[in-house]
């Protein structure tokens, strides 16, 4: 049974378009459709059953079945459904997919291959919630994962034009029918849980972080901002805000900040070589900016091309008339949120792929680390890539080659436009936000700096911890039980906490310090054998309740009920895992620990792989075609995935040499009894957020591909499964030559030494 469900494993990679291409790709089913032929063929047959049933050549019982198909059949056709593929509700409440055209274990048009013929149940709804809503959920262990990866593997997907033409950003999302979002460096792509692909969407760029779904709301937020030119230009994304005290009588008497206008025929305008508006378009008045000699103007967000542009008001009601007053609540539909590193923010319609919304939020992004996010209307995103000495003070660097945002921002999820904007100290790289009491969205820097913001005005409430100078690919974790969160980042360089003088063989101590010149040198960084820190904080107050240091670079965390089986509470611990590696080096071992949430006290570790090359796993086989197809040449992700642990207390993680695997105490014994229960070794490494779960289905990302696992079937026995590249690969010579290896190689490689670890 094994082979089968590793007879195909799913590594997919697309390239990055060049570009700004914006698109909605709606994908018919790869089988036939139901033809009008096929259709009067079975009417005129069941026309002449209905005449047998007077004469008592078939039974009525006979006539009803064949009846009741016809007309489902009739309903397909009208549907643009499929004859092969037929759905229908078992007696047990099973949603069962039954494709007659699609034969197990090959790809399909869309790239998507089926391992077994899977049954899910129907969903039941989530009242208005989403089962997986962007890739870091911690709302709460409700549902269960995979219990045996080799036996519960259901469908998969890759790019069907090779695996190594794009790179998944992010975990899958899961919305409340189930359907998957999986976002990529080419394309965000929706399909249900069948594997059926609905819509594709090529955003305007490379994503720079990993999406979120965000659920319907009726809030409205937007704020002034405003241009420091005297004429008419586009508005760019890092100019000042102002004020809206002005001396403009005509223009309050028509008009007032909110309003929606509409050009009037014959008036349109282009700068740089753009359209900002023509006859027709519409825009909201989203400021006013004041200007000398009464050269007073007004800001104006497109919603067609998603630029802004600053008018002066005394030559305002010759171009525009007002649509409507400013709504003091609006509505907006349940939407994907993502950002790109070309200064995009979007929104997708979660129904149809298109595009609700663009705003140019700033003139580069940094990616494609950590997450947007998304909550009571607000849209909170880093942008603003950092280039200049301010983002990289204490370190003796005039060409940055380390990537980095140094603003967050707060959009209005109604149309995009900028709600506040807050500058952090140290930039932001794996920037994940996180909700936290009352109004507040918690992150932290790259120093491991923790911030703690009002979600809807941008006020600081706090700013704590951090050590300057230093860099790591961590994220902060936050804990609504214990009311704390946790930052994990690098302590102080220098020789007695920092083992770089074994691995460079040079002393190293006076290049690490921060505070005289020249500051901290480009040597001076995060490597393997480097020490770190998690520190627990108040979530409130940001007060620091404890630390404790790691022998590794910590990588990840997550915390939950832990040795639970069966059922939360029952036995259950409350803990926080933490995952720790250097990522992408040669020789850089890998440890897992469950500490305490509210004192840090270590309740067990584990040793995981040791990386023996410079490179993640797959990073190398697929370089050179990533880069020959324009797109980045490796994914390069954390060492660890972000932990998820479900509701029997299982920890679910994957790493960097390409071993998805689940941690748990088998017939729930205690931390003692913590192992191995299950692996999937797929030859490439898997993102930092990479997991998600709903009822009945867990979904996971890997640097190639989408694979997707049934979780609710009858408990099988603990397993380990290895899923190769050949074994899957739908023709000869399709996936870029018949031999890709995906071994971990016990030998190094030559590899660039690049340590700024750059995206």
């Amino acid at each position: 049974m094994a082979g089968l469900a590793v007879g195909g494993y799913i590594l997919a990679l697309l390239q990055l378009l060049p570009g700004p291409a914006v698109g909605v790709q709606k994908v018919d089913s790869v089988i036939e459709k139901i033809t009008k032929e096929k259709f009067d063929i079975a009417h005129e047959k069941l026309t002449k059953e209905k005449f047998d049933i007077s004469q008592e050549k078939v039974t009525k019982e006979k006539y009803e079945i064949a009846h009741e198909k016809l007309i489902k059949e009739k309903y397909d056709r009208k549907e643009g459904r499929t004859s092969g593929r037929t759905t229908r509700l078992t007696k047990e409440g099973l949603l069962e997919q039954s494709g007659d055209k699609t034969d197990i274990g090959k790809m399909n048009k869309a790239g998507v291959i089926h391992y077994k013929r899977s049954t899910f149940k129907k969903s039941t709804g989530q009242g208005g919630k989403l089962f997986w809503p962007d890739s870091v959920n911690r709302e709460g262990q409700l549902y269960s994962g995979a219990v045996d990866f080799t036996e519960n593997l259901s469908w998969g997907w890759h790019h069907p034009s090779g695996v190594y033409n794009t790179i998944p950003v992010g975990s899958p999302l899961i919305d409340d029918d189930r359907n998957i979002y999986l976002g990529a460096d080419d394309a965000i792509r929706k399909f249900d849980v069948t594997g059926i692909l609905k819509w594709s969407y090529a955003p305007r760029g490379q994503l720079a972080a990993a999406p979120t779904l965000c659920i319907a709301t009726s809030r409205r937020q937007a704020a002034a901002e405003n241009d420091d030119e005297m004429e008419e230009d586009e508005l760019r994304p890092d100019w000042a805000v102002g004020n809206e005290s002005m001396q403009s009588s005509k223009f309050f008497r028509e008009f007032k900040v909110g309003d929606l206008v509409k050009v009037k025929p014959g008036s349109s305008y282009r700068a740089d070589g753009k359209e900002l508006y023509k006859a027709g378009d519409q825009g909201l008045i989203s400021g006013v900016v004041t200007g000398e000699e009464g050269r007073d103007r007004a800001v104006i967000q497109w919603t067609r091309t998603g630029h802004k542009s600053v008018v002066q008001l005394r030559a305002f009601s010759n171009r525009f008339v007002r649509v409507a007053p400013k709504q003091t609540a609006a509505t907006s539909p349940s939407m994907l949120v993502g950002s790109t590193t070309a200064g995009y923010v979007f929104a997708l319609d979660l129904a149809t792929g298109d595009e609700l919304w663009a705003t140019w939020a700033s003139n580069e992004i940094a990616g494609v680390k950590g997450a947007v996010a998304c909550k009571g209307g607000i849209v909170v995103v880093a942008t603003d890539r950092c280039t200049d000495r301010y983002c990289y003070r204490y370190r003796n660097q005039t060409n940055p080659l380390t990537p980095g945002n140094q603003v967050v921002r707060g959009l209005s999820a109604v149309d995009g436009s900028a709600v506040w904007a807050y500058r952090t100290m140290a930039p932001v790289w794996n920037m994940v936000p996180l909700w936290g009491p009352g109004d507040t969205v918690m992150f932290q820097d790259w120093e491991g700096r923790l911030y703690s913001l009002d979600y809807l005005t941008g006020e600081l409430h706090y700013k704590v911890g951090g050590d300057i100078g230093t860099h790591t690919n961590a994220a902060a974790v936050y804990d609504a039980g214990w009311n704390m969160v946790f930052a994990l980042g690098m302590v102080h360089y220098n020789v007695m906490n920092y083992h770089m003088e074994d691995a460079l063989g040079i002393p190293t101590g006076k290049y690490c310090n921060p505070y005289p010149a020249p500051g901290i040198l480009i040597n001076c960084w995060t490597w393997p054998g480097g020490r770190g820190f998690v520190r627990g904080y108040n979530a409130s107050s940001g007060r620091n309740a404890w630390e404790r240091l790691t022998p590794e670079p910590p990588a990840s965390g997550a915390v939950g009920m832990l040795n639970g089986h069966g059922s939360i509470g029952v036995g259950a611990h409350s803990r926080l895992v933490v995952t720790m590696a250097f990522n992408c080096w040669v020789n850089s071992p890998s440890q897992i620990w469950s500490l305490d949430p509210n004192n840090g006290d270590v309740r067990w570790m584990r040793d995981g792989p040791t990386l023996w090359t410079n490179f993640c796993a797959g990073d190398k086989e697929g370089a050179d075609i990533r880069r020959a197809m324009g797109g980045r040449a490796a994914c390069k992700p954390n060492s660890w995935s972000t932990p998820v642990i479900d509701s029997a207390g299982d920890v679910y993680v994957g790493n960097q040499v390409g071993v998805l695997s689940r941690y748990g105490a088998p017939n729930g014994g205690g931390s003692r009894d913590v192992q191995v229960l299950s692996t999937l070794t797929t030859g490439v490494a898997f993102q930092d957020a990479a997991i998600a779960i709903a009822d009945g289905l867990m979904a996971v990302s890997t640097c190639t591909s989408l694979i997707v696992f049934q979780t609710y079937a009858d408990q099988l026995p603990n397993g380990t499964g290895s899923v190769s590249h050949a074994d899957y690969s739908p023709s000869a010579g399709m996936v870029h030559g018949d031999e890709a290896s995906h071994e971990i190689s016990e030998t190094a490689h030559d590899h660039w030494a690049d340590p700024f670890n750059a995206r």
